[in-house]
C-alpha cells in the first residue's frame, strides 16, 4: 500500500506498508531507508520476504525519488539534516509505527547512516538500529595506494561537479542518482574527512555516535564493490563499537552493493531475525 505523510518542512514523503498475513504478524515494524539514489520500488522482494516471516515493513522513499517527488531537484536545498529531522520522525509517528510493539529503523547505505544519525541525534527512538552495506565513505578506508587514490579523485569528482552545476547528475554519471548539492555536500564531507558535519547543523553527531546505546547491528555483504569490511569496521568503530556481522553469498550467487536485495533478500534478513530474537 503506497501513501504519503506530510514531514515538518511541509514536504511530502512517500511510504509503504507492507503487511504480514493475518495471524503471521510478530509485533515487529521495520522501518527501512533506502540508500542513495535507489527507488523504494527496487527492494519489493526484500520486503516480500520480511512480510512473510511476520513483520510489518514500512518503507520510505527518500526526497527526489517517484513517491516522493521534488519540482526542480537543480534548485533543492535539503540535505542529510532535513531527512534526519523532517522526513523520518514523520514517519516514526504514523499509526503503523507508533503503535507497534517493537520498532526497527534499517538502512541500506546512505539509509544506515541516516538511521544511525537520526538515532543518535534523538529525532526518533528505534528499539533497535541495522544498517546493512553501510560503512565510512572515507578515502582512507579502501586497501591499497591505488585504490585509495580512485576513491579520492571520485569525491573530488563528486565536490567539483555538483559546485559547477549546482546539483550532482547521478543519473548521467552513474552514481547516486540526481541529487542537490546539499545531500553530496553532506556526502562528500564525510568521504572527504572521515567524519559526519551536516551543513546548516550545527550537532555534534560524531560525539552523539560516540555515545549510542540502542542496539545496533551493522552488516557487510560479500561482493559488495562499493563499501569494503574495513568501511564499515570504521563506521561501526564511531558509533559505539556498534556490532557486526558478515553476510556470505548462498549456493554461488554473487552480488554487489545493490543486487543482494534482490537476488538473496533472505540470506540478509534471516541473520537480522535471529540477532533481534537474542536481543
Amino acid at each position: 500500500m503506497n501513501s504519503t505523510v506530510r514531514a515538518a518542512d511541509g514536504h511530502t514523503i512517500g511510504y509503504e506498508v507492507h503487511r504480514p498475513a493475518a495471524g503471521d504478524e510478530r509485533g515487529t515494524t521495520v522501518v527501512f531507508l533506502p540508500a542513495l539514489g535507489v527507488p523504494l520500488s527496487y527492494y519489493s522482494r526484500l520486503f516480500e520476504v520480511w512480510a512473510g516471516a511476520g513483520r510489518t515493513v514500512v518503507g520510505v522513499e527518500h526526497r527526489g525519488q517517484p513517491l516522493s517527488p521534488i519540482a526542480g531537484i537543480r534548485r533543492g536545498r535539503f540535505g542529510y539534516s532535513d531527512i534526519i529531522r523532517a522526513d523520518v520522525p514523520a514517519v516514526f509517528a504514523l499509526p503503523e509505527v507508533r503503535g507497534a510493539e517493537r520498532t526497527i529503523l534499517i538502512g541500506h547505505s546512505m539509509g544506515g547512516a541516516l538511521a544511525l544519525l537520526s538515532t543518535a541525534a534523538g529525532t526518533v527512538a528505534p528499539d533497535a538500529v541495522v544498517t546493512i552495506a553501510t560503512g565510512t565513505s572515507w578515502c582512507s578506508a579502501e586497501f591499497g595506494a591505488r585504490r585509495r587514490v580512485q576513491r579520492y579523485a571520485g569525491i573530488r569528482v563528486v565536490r567539483t561537479v555538483t559546485r559547477t552545476l549546482g546539483y550532482w547528475p547521478g543519473h548521467r554519471l552513474g552514481f547516486g542518482g540526481r541529487q542537490p548539492s546539499t545531500v553530496m555536500r553532506d556526502w562528500a564531507y564525510e568521504a572527504s574527512h572521515g567524519r559526519f558535519r551536516l551543513h546548516g547543523d550545527p550537532f555534534d553527531y560524531e560525539t552523539a555516535l560516540s555515545e549510542l546505546k540502542t542496539p545496533r547491528l551493522m552488516l557487510d555483504i560479500e561482493g559488495d564493490d562499493l563499501i569494503n569490511p574495513r568501511a564499515v569496521a570504521l563506521l561501526a568503530k564511531r558509533a559505539a563499537q556498534a556490532e557486526r556481522m558478515r553476510i556470505r553469498s548462498a549456493d554461488g550467487v554473487r552480488v554487489n552493493h545493490f543486487t543482494w536485495a534482490r537476488r538473496m533478500p533472505a540470506e540478509v534478513t534471516t541473520p537480522i531475525d535471529e540477532w533481534l530474537a537474542a536481543l
